[in-house]
């Protein structure tokens, strides 16, 4: 689940900050309400950010490609709802952000994304598997044993994936970069963060402009308007407003 807090004025640097940096902050900030949005919605809105992707950044983007990605958080999908149906019998409960289950679970889920997009298409399979296996060396928790198997699991089926792909591995690995780059911009999108950020890769700083966002250099062949789709926690007296769908426009 990515958490949308919902606050009056928040204050924000007025210098860039890290990408990654300001979606934590997001995840961790106290407020009364949130808007709150599931990992499949949040996986949807990276795969429409991959569809629109200028050719020079990644390689050409293939609608398969850009399908597999928006598939790439399907794993979550049982958990998302399973907390859902919790937080409405619990309006006081505090949402909890992506970044919070145990490694078991994260594990579970990231299997389950990855035999999805498998089913889909083998690129796809490929390249969210090696996309897991990216994030499970992220952080403290990287050599868990829990994450080494799974690792070790991953490159067993990375291998038996290859065998039936046509990209060369350069060209895959390029095409990972696009799954965690449109993967990083879609949770920035969704948590609702007001400040400005900075990338490294690609280097890029993002700022919010009057009710759409300004990205230099401009990753996109055109200018191009998305969505996502989020529920408010608690939910609302109205039904009107228990939820939301949100306009990025780029």
């Amino acid at each position: 689940m990515v958490l949308f807090p919902i606050s009056e004025g928040a204050a924000h640097d007025s210098e860039p900050i890290p990408i990654w940096k300001a979606i934590e902050a997001a995840q961790k900030q106290t407020a009364r309400e949130f808007w709150i949005v599931t990992q499949p919605s949040h996986a949807a809105l990276a795969g429409d950010l991959a569809a629109v992707l200028r050719d020079d950044l990644f390689g050409p983007i293939e609608a398969t490609v850009s399908r597999s990605i928006a598939l790439h958080d399907a794993g979550w999908s049982l958990d998302d709802a399973e907390q859902i149906q919790s937080l409405r019998a619990n309006a006081k409960t505090r949402p909890k952000s992506f970044l919070e289950p145990p490694v078991e679970q994260v594990v579970r889920a990231w299997t389950g994304s990855i035999e999805t997009a498998a089913k889909f298409a083998p690129v796809g399979g490929y390249l969210v598997s090696r996309h897991f296996e990216r994030l499970s060396q992220r952080d403290d928790k990287s050599r868990d044993d829990q994450f080494e198997r799974f690792r070790t699991r991953e490159k067993q089926r990375q291998r038996k994936l290859m065998a039936s792909l046509r990209q060369d591995a350069q060209s895959l690995e390029r095409l990972v970069d696009a799954l965690q780059f449109c993967d990083v911009l879609s949770l920035y999108f969704c948590c609702g963060w007001g400040g400005s950020v900075k990338l490294q890769k690609p280097n890029m700083v993002i700022s919010r402009v009057g009710g759409g966002y300004k990205l230099e250099p401009n990753p996109f062949k055109s200018s191009v308007q998305l969505s996502f789709s989020a529920l408010r926690h608690p939910p609302s007296d109205q039904k009107s407003k228990s939820g939301a769908t949100f306009y990025v426009n780029l």
